[in-house]
């Protein structure tokens, strides 16, 4: 049996096609999806702000030292 995934956006009409979120085209919320890669330690991360770059404190402090 097929799994199906539910996913909801306040501001667009979002899609999962093959098992990808696909958010409308200049979605403002469409990063909230994203898997990033830490500049640091290249960890992959769900970010929990837009302009995130580092998986955790740690790394963004090692960075920038």
């Amino acid at each position: 049996m097929a799994k199906y995934r539910t996913v909801t956006c306040a501001s667009c009409e979002v899609l999962v096609i093959n098992n990808v979120i696909c958010h409308e085209t200049g979605c403002p919320d469409a990063w909230k999806d994203e898997t990033r890669e830490c500049k640091w330690c290249g960890r992959c991360f769900k970010p929990e702000e837009r302009s995130q770059k580092f998986c955790d404190s740690d790394c963004a402090e090692a960075y920038h030292n």
